[in-house]
């Protein structure tokens, strides 16, 4: 199943270190371009931010960025 999340849970999750639960409920994650701004943003520092950056960086093929409004619209 793929998902489409907004910033609070993926914070949330990652601020307990529970980022992981996303890929065993749902496999795949969307994150459109603007959560993944507000999550990696160093002008604002969200909890969880360094672990999201690092399943980021780490190029995690659950966790993806897309342009979901220029896709669907």
């Amino acid at each position: 199943m793929i998902i489409v999340s907004d910033t609070s849970s993926i914070n949330n999750l990652a601020a307990i270190n529970h980022l992981y639960l996303l890929q065993q409920l749902y496999g795949t994650v969307l994150i459109p371009e603007a959560v993944y701004r507000e999550l990696t943003d160093p002008n604002f520092p969200v909890a969880g931010a360094t672990e999201v950056q690092t399943f980021i960086s780490l190029s995690t093929l659950y966790l993806l960025c897309v342009g979901i409004a220029s896709r669907y619209i």
